[in-house]
């Protein structure tokens, strides 16, 4: 039951539409729907590593300002610049007659996108640390077998809603002019320094001309 309860609160998470999300979406439609795959791959690993900093007191570390403060900076920084790259993808007329799926030479370059975009999300580690932080304090899981059934329903639930995007994504593709995605990645550049913005805003970090 503790894997399906994991499933079931997996999948209310993935509800909310983030920038990782956004990037399968992306990376189905503009590439192969094997790259997206082990796009999902790479998330479900960092995912995985931080549900395991934040059952071991990875989150203790977050608590104190300056390294909270320069992990949110990172994200910020790292976000932007998947921001800037997918802006880059906008092709000019000329270009537009081409096929618009463009060919990855590897999924490993796919794999690695994956887990640095869900790496400089730092939210992720304080959110799996509420979590299970706690259902370790209400005793909820008794053995610790059952919270590891958990954290497994989570990641399979990250499988199976993800992988779901990537085959609409894929399907969807199909009926996309040259030129819609120019728009599509445009969009997805912009929601991605966006929310880096985000992250920089919730740092802290005010350079010496900031007026207020």
């Amino acid at each position: 039951m503790a894997i399906w309860h994991g499933l079931l609160f997996g999948m209310m998470l993935q509800l909310s539409v983030g920038p990782v999300c956004l990037a399968v979406l992306h990376r189905s439609m503009t590439r192969r729907l094997r790259d997206a795959f082990m796009m999902i791959l790479g998330v479900a690993l960092a995912d995985a590593a931080y549900m395991g900093g934040a059952i071991g007191g990875l989150s203790l570390l977050l608590q104190i300002d300056w390294v909270k403060q320069m992990v949110l900076i990172i994200g910020a920084l790292i976000l932007t610049w998947f921001g800037i790259q997918t802006l880059r993808a906008i092709k000019g007329r000329g270009e537009q007659e081409q096929a618009p799926v463009q060919q990855a030479p590897s999924g490993r370059s796919s794999f690695w996108h994956g887990v640095l975009l869900t790496l400089a999300n730092p939210l992720t580690v304080l959110f799996w640390a509420g979590v299970f932080g706690s259902l370790l304090a209400s005793g909820t899981f008794v053995h610790s077998t059952e919270l590891f059934l958990f954290a497994t329903g989570c990641l399979l639930s990250t499988f199976l809603f993800l992988g779901l995007v990537a085959l609409l994504a894929a399907y969807l593709a199909r009926f996309f002019r040259p030129e819609w995605f120019n728009v599509f990645h445009g969009l997805s550049g912009v929601f991605l320094i966006g929310f880096a913005i985000v992250l920089f805003a919730k740092s802290g970090l005010k350079p010496p001309y900031w007026p207020f």
